[in-house]
């Protein structure tokens, strides 16, 4: 088949939505399908797609920038442009990542050429007002000019796709009236597996952007009261994003900072072995469409600490393959971490148990379930 694949963000880019279009792209090129990539053209003057595969291709647009947010851009997508590449294309399918320009140019090639669409909703919108200089000043406001928009644009597509169950009932209760498939993004389970290393002692982890949506600082609160308690814990933050250098203040500010290490950006090669180097995996976010981190930590084998909100839980199962609090409830958050420290056994069960429940998710399946989607409109 050829797939034609819209979205904003892509490599050199690092973000969920990436590694989720670089793994399922890598995947179908691999089955011998073509991939044509119509993205944002980078910052960078060398991009960075000579490993992509043969059957990869890849079309930059004019980069624009109007949120408020590091290495995050818009494409300004010439239409005339894209309706000619598709019409020379012909794809059977467009599969549109982003709901932005490029994603409307990507519907009106569709429309006029009769092809079918699938949309993804990667991320949760609405909470990302704080981006966004012309909205955030009313961010419920803000809210449901975003539903309103989402709702528009999603209910042109043919189907939808959205990688967690608690994504899919949010769409459905936001009046969005097309087909909703759950489809998770999938973990590549060949690169993130237990790896043979030696583990740093009562070390826990959290990896991924670093922007106030995550909620670092609930993290960076329980880990000054698991301090209290435990003052050989350590901790190492993954990532980098807007608040990288507040939140390395905050540290300070909670005197936590010695036990506290912010790595910055990591390659993503070098992550199973960061991950397979830690304890547990925490994290603290309540906006989690999926938590592609949460499940690749899984696949290295790690017990997780998370919150009750959005899709956490559907992964993250309460006393099986870790512990699930209230959304910034820190001092309950410490504890738990805590106690997964200090009963080795606990965690060793917890770590099968991730390992397990991990296979659900794995890529290879994700891809099986795809094709599959892609092929009901031949």
């Amino acid at each position: 088949m050829k797939i034609a694949m819209f979205t904003d963000t892509f490599i050199p880019n690092i973000n969920g939505i990436v590694t989720s279009i670089l793994n399922s792209s890598e995947a179908l090129a691999k089955r011998d399908h073509k991939i044509y990539i119509f993205t944002a053209k980078p910052k960078q003057k060398e991009y960075i797609t000579k490993d992509l595969s043969n059957n990869i291709s890849v079309f930059y647009h004019r980069r624009i920038k109007i949120v408020n947010y590091p290495d995050f851009q818009l494409a300004m997508p010439g239409f005339i442009d894209t309706i000619t590449k598709i019409k020379k294309i012909k794809p059977d399918i467009i599969h549109i990542h982003t709901p932005s320009f490029l994603g409307w140019s990507a519907l009106l090639a569709a429309k006029i050429f009769k092809i079918p669409v699938v949309g993804t909703y990667h991320t949760l919108l609405p909470e990302f007002t704080e981006y966004l200089p012309l909205l955030r000043f009313n961010k419920n406001l803000a809210k449901k000019l975003i539903w309103n928009y989402t709702k528009k644009f999603y209910n042109l597509c043919d189907v939808i796709t959205t990688p967690s169950t608690a994504m899919k009932k949010e769409l459905i209760n936001n009046n969005i009236k097309k087909p909703i498939h759950f489809l998770s993004n999938g973990v590549d389970i060949n690169k993130f597996h237990p790896i043979k290393i030696k583990k740093n002692k009562n070390t826990i982890i959290h990896v991924g952007r670093i922007g106030y949506e995550k909620s670092i600082d609930v993290l960076l609160k329980a880990f000054k009261e698991l301090l209290n308690i435990n003052r050989n814990a350590k901790l190492v933050i993954a990532g980098n994003g807007p608040d990288l250098e507040k939140l390395k203040s905050f540290s300070k500010e909670l005197e936590i900072n010695k036990n506290v290490k912010f790595l910055g950006s990591v390659n993503h090669s070098k992550l199973p072995f960061l991950y397979c180097s830690a304890e547990i995996f925490v994290t603290a976010s309540t906006i989690e469409t999926e938590g592609l981190v949460v499940l690749e930590a899984m696949a290295c084998g790690l017990s997780i600490i998370g919150v009750n909100s959005m899709a956490i839980p559907n992964i993250v199962k309460n006393n099986k393959n870790g512990f699930i609090s209230k959304p910034g409830d820190y001092k309950i958050m410490a504890k738990n971490i805590n106690r997964l420290l200090n009963n080795k056994e606990l965690n060793h069960k917890f770590s099968d148990n991730s390992l397990k429940l991990v296979q659900n998710y794995s890529l290879t399946s994700v891809i099986d379930k795809l094709e599959r989607l892609y092929s009901s409109f031949n």
